[in-house]
């Protein structure tokens, strides 16, 4: 239930700041200089203040939230969290809108039943989000501007993590269930390659001084 910070000059944790219940992800939203982790086992989103390296705020989701993944969009200033839990009375998984200035959910936006939207990621070339959804094998893209999913993108099995990759453009989902990263282009909003890697891939991080991309996986090497 903690949060460790690392000063990177020396690679040694200087400090530690308790959160909600088995925090997951971490973001940084440019517009007030604040952190936010979502907390899967309090549901809830925890707010950083780096300055002080405290909570000044703790955001509730929904009581069956386990907000996963959480993405910043520079459009419209909101941050918007991957509910796997978070099961409406029509049935649904939602992704929650929350205003950073008011650190309040505002809204929902609804997705396919028992998809459990996971991992989400914003994507600067056409402005819309991408969601994960475990159960579905399915990539959900969300027009912001709506708050409306337009289409959807068949993947690998279990996916989890979605990254963008400003080198090319393109988008690599990490599909646990099947070892293999998917690769959408965002133009099309289709599924251009697909990259065998080790089992259980799960994050996926982008070097700018190598183009190269890592990918970890949980479940040993290819």
């Amino acid at each position: 239930g903690a949060v460790a910070v690392i000063n990177p000059s020396t690679n040694q944790v200087i400090d530690t700041i308790q959160v909600g219940g088995c925090p997951y992800n971490i973001i940084y939203d440019p517009s007030n200089g604040y952190i936010y982790v979502t907390n899967p086992g309090s549901n809830t989103v925890s707010v950083i203040d780096p300055t002080t390296n405290t909570v000044v705020a703790t955001i509730p989701i929904t009581t069956t939230g386990e907000p996963i993944g959480i993405t910043y969009d520079p459009n419209n200033g909101y941050i918007y969290v991957a509910c796997a839990g978070a099961i409406t009375a029509t049935g649904y998984n939602i992704v929650s809108i929350i205003d950073p200035r008011t650190n309040t959910v505002i809204g929902s936006i609804q997705l396919e039943p028992y998809s459990a939207p996971w991992g989400i990621t914003y994507d600067p070339s056409n402005g819309y989000l991408y969601v994960t959804g475990l159960d579905s094998s399915t990539v959900y893209v969300i027009d912001p501007n709506t708050n409306t999913v337009i289409t959807t993108i068949p993947v690998g099995s279990s996916p989890v993590n979605i990254f963008y990759n400003p080198g090319n453009g393109y988008l690599y989902v990490s599909n646990a269930g099947s070892g293999t990263i998917s690769v959408i282009n965002g133009e099309t909003n289709t599924v251009i390659a697909t990259i065998q890697v080790g089992g259980g891939p799960w994050g996926i991080a982008y070097d700018p001084s190598n183009g190269y991309l890592y990918v970890a996986n949980q479940g040993g090497v290819v």
